[in-house]
C-alpha cells in the first residue's frame, strides 16, 4: 500500500511523505522539476534525477516540447520511449506535449493537470521554459533545478548537435551543409539566445494552455503583440533573417534594446525562483549542490547508473575559432545580454558552492575572440 500525502506547509515549500507497507518510518521528500535547456548537460542530469527518485519508489515524468515518432508506455523508464498525455492512461514513465512551432503554439496544454493526476515526484521539462516550471512551483509545490552553460560554448555545441554531428544531421535548414554554410549561418544569428530566453520565459516552448495565467504569460503575450511575435516566432538557432525582421518589427532584424534589457532583467530576477542553478562545465559541484539541497536523494548512486548515451556528447564538426574576426565581432554584440545573465548566474553558483565548501572547477573562458 502506497500513500502519498502533503504535510501542512505552503505549496511553495511543500514537503511530501511516502508511506509504504513494511517501511518503518515514512519517507519525507520534495518534488523537483528540472528545466532542461538544450546542450547544457541536461540529459546526463535527468538520468541521475529520475533514477534517484525511482530508487525510492517515487514516480517520474517527462514533458517533451517536440513530437516523438514512437509513443508507447514505458514503465521501465528507459528514456527512449514515451506516451502521449491521455487522462485515461496511467504512465509511470514519460509524457509528451505537442511541439510549439512558428507562433502556432498552444503551449503545453494539459501538462500541469497531467502531472498532478499521476502524482509525479520528479518531472523533466524537456526544453520548456521557465513559465511552465514556475507554475509547477507555485501551483503544485515543486522545487526548480536547471543547468546553464557559458553562452559561446552552448552556441557552438547546439549548432553542431542539431545540424552537423547527430546521425540524421543535414546542416542548418536553408544553409549549405558545409563550413561556408556554417559561416553564413553564424553571421545571420541574432540574440538574445535560447538560454536567456528560456529562463526569462520568452520562448516558443512555454506554459500557455495549462494552469493559471501568470506574470510570465502576460509578459510573453505583450512582447508578441502587434503582429511581431518576439518570443514565439521560432528558435533563434533556426530563424532566417526574414523571420528576425518579422519577429522584431524592424528592417535590421534585431531585438530592440529596451526589449533585450527587459528580458535580461527578467531572467536575472527569475534566478531567485530557481532552487539550484547548476553549471554544465562543473557537474560534480552541481550534483553536490543538489545532494546538499535534497539530502533524501542518493545522487552518487544514481550517477553511477547513467548510461553512456545519456551523456549525449558529440564531436564539434565546425568551431567558432575557425571563423574570422567579423563573425566574432557580430557574436560579441549579439551575446552581450546572454553574457551578462550568465555572469550573474555564475556568481550565484559560486556563492552557493562556497557556502557549502564544495570545490569548484576553473570557470571556462569564452570562445569568442576579444575585440
Amino acid at each position: 500500500i502506497l500513500l502519498l500525502s502533503a504535510l501542512c506547509l505552503l505549496p511553495i515549500s511543500a514537503v511530501w511523505r511516502l508511506e509504504k507497507e513494511g517501511m518503518r518510518n515514512p519517507l519525507r521528500y520534495e518534488k523537483i522539476v528540472f528545466m532542461h535547456i538544450r546542450k547544457t548537460g541536461g540529459s546526463l542530469l535527468d538520468g541521475v534525477l529520475w533514477r534517484a527518485y525511482r530508487s525510492l519508489g517515487l514516480p517520474s515524468g517527462h514533458i517533451f516540447s517536440f513530437d516523438r515518432g514512437t509513443c508507447q508506455e514505458d514503465l521501465a523508464n528507459n528514456y527512449e520511449k514515451c506516451s502521449t498525455i491521455n487522462k485515461d492512461r496511467w504512465d509511470d514513465g514519460c509524457g509528451l506535449c505537442r511541439p510549439a512551432w512558428k507562433n502556432e503554439t498552444s503551449g503545453c496544454k494539459g501538462c500541469l493537470e497531467w502531472i498532478a493526476e499521476h502524482g509525479f515526484a520528479y518531472v523533466e521539462l524537456h526544453h520548456f521554459d521557465m513559465s511552465l516550471a514556475q507554475k509547477l512551483k507555485h501551483e503544485y509545490g515543486f522545487k526548480i533545478i536547471t543547468v546553464l552553460r557559458e553562452p559561446s560554448h552552448q552556441f557552438e555545441s547546439d549548432a553542431n548537435y542539431e545540424a552537423y554531428s547527430r546521425k540524421d544531421a543535414k546542416g542548418m535548414p536553408g544553409y549549405e551543409s558545409s563550413f561556408e554554410g556554417f559561416s553564413e549561418w553564424v553571421l545571420d544569428r541574432r540574440g538574445p539566445f535560447e538560454q536567456l530566453r528560456m529562463v526569462a520565459g520568452c520562448s516558443t516552448e512555454h506554459s500557455a494552455g495549462t494552469g493559471r495565467t501568470s506574470a510570465l504569460d502576460l509578459m510573453r503575450e505583450e512582447l508578441d503583440a502587434g503582429g511581431h511575435p518576439a518570443c514565439t516566432f521560432d528558435q533563434p538557432m533556426y530563424a532566417k533573417p526574414s523571420e528576425f525582421r518579422w519577429a522584431f518589427g524592424n528592417p535590421e532584424g534585431k531585438m530592440p534594446v529596451t526589449m533585450r534589457t527587459r528580458l535580461a532583467s527578467q531572467a536575472v530576477a527569475n534566478l531567485d525562483e530557481i532552487d539550484v542553478v547548476g553549471m554544465c562545465d562543473d557537474m560534480p559541484a552541481t550534483m553536490a549542490l543538489i545532494q546538499a539541497k535534497f539530502p533524501f536523494l542518493n545522487i552518487r548512486m544514481a550517477a553511477r547508473q547513467v548510461t553512456p548515451s545519456e551523456h549525449n556528447a558529440r564531436p564539434h564538426i565546425y568551431k567558432l575559432d575557425q571563423l574570422p574576426k567579423v563573425h566574432h565581432d557580430r557574436l560579441r554584440e549579439e551575446m552581450a545580454a546572454d553574457d551578462m545573465f550568465y555572469n550573474v548566474a555564475r556568481e550565484r553558483f559560486f556563492q552557493d558552492a562556497k557556502a557549502l565548501e564544495i570545490p569548484l572547477r576553473e570557470r571556462p573562458s569564452s570562445l569568442i575572440q576579444l575585440a
